[in-house]
C-alpha cells in the first residue's frame, strides 16, 4: 500500500494535467508524510506525527501569458487524516498559470468574520475563541527529542492580533498540480524540540515559527 501510493506521485507528480486538483502534500525526507510512521531527525532522535490540519486562504494565480491574477477568495481547510480534504480546485485550468500565492491561515477578517460553518466550523478542532481567532497550523506528534517523560509535543499556530499575527503570505511556481509542504525542514530550521514543545496560543514563538512557514513550500 505504501509503495504504490509513493510511486503514484512518482509517476504524476512531475506531470501538469490539465485541468486537476491543485494538491497539498506534506513531505518527510522529500516522501509524503504519513501519520504515526517514525522518522529520523538529523539521524538520531525520532519523531512521529498524530495530527496535522492548515487552514489555506485567498488564492492568486498568475496567467503564464498576461500576467493576469485571478483571485479565489476562499477558506479551506487541510487535514492529513482526511484524505477529502486533500485537493481542491478541480476545475481550474492550472497549465494556464505560472505561480500562485496564497495565504498559510486567516487574516484578521476572517477571524473575525463571525461565520462558525463550513470550513469555520468550531467541530473541526481549529477554534480558540472570539479573541484569539483561529489556529492556522496544528501539528501533534511524539519525539524522543522532547524532554519530558511522554515525549509529546503539540504546536497550534495561530493569532491574528499584532504583534503576533501568524498568518503567512506564500508563493511558489506552479510546475505540477502538487504543493509541497517540507516538515523536515521546518524541524529542523525553524522548532527545537529540546527547547520548546508546547505552544497552545498566541505568542512571541508562535510568531517566529509562523515566520519561517514559507521557505518550507515548494
Amino acid at each position: 500500500m505504501k509503495v504504490s501510493f509513493y510511486l503514484f506521485f512518482l509517476s504524476f507528480g512531475f506531470s501538469l494535467n490539465c485541468y486537476g486538483q491543485l494538491s497539498i502534500i506534506p513531505t518527510w525526507n522529500k516522501k509524503p508524510l504519513e501519520l504515526q510512521h517514525v522518522y529520523l531527525i538529523h539521524n538520531k532522535d525520532s519523531i512521529s506525527f498524530s495530527t496535522l490540519k492548515i487552514y489555506f486562504s485567498d488564492f492568486r494565480f498568475k496567467d503564464k501569458i498576461s500576467g493576469r491574477i485571478t483571485s479565489i477568495d476562499t477558506l479551506i481547510f487541510y487535514d492529513l487524516a482526511d484524505s477529502s480534504t486533500h485537493s481542491f480546485f478541480n476545475d481550474l485550468n492550472l497549465s494556464n498559470y505560472e505561480c500562485v500565492a496564497f495565504t498559510l491561515g486567516l487574516d484578521s477578517s476572517k477571524n473575525v468574520s463571525g461565520e462558525l460553518e463550513n470550513a469555520y466550523d468550531p467541530l473541526l478542532g481549529m477554534y480558540w475563541a472570539w479573541n484569539t481567532g483561529y489556529i492556522n497550523l496544528k501539528i501533534m506528534g511524539e519525539s524522543s527529542a522532547v524532554p519530558t517523560n511522554s515525549h509529546e509535543f503539540e504546536f497550534h499556530l495561530g493569532g491574528y492580533r499584532s504583534p503576533f499575527a501568524t498568518a503567512q503570505t506564500i508563493q511558489i511556481d506552479l510546475n505540477d498540480q502538487y504543493i509541497y509542504f517540507d516538515l523536515e525542514k521546518l524541524f529542523s530550521e525553524n522548532i527545537k524540540l529540546t527547547k520548546n514543545h508546547h505552544i497552545l496560543m498566541p505568542c512571541k514563538d508562535a510568531f517566529l515559527i509562523s515566520q519561517g512557514l514559507s521557505a518550507c513550500f515548494k
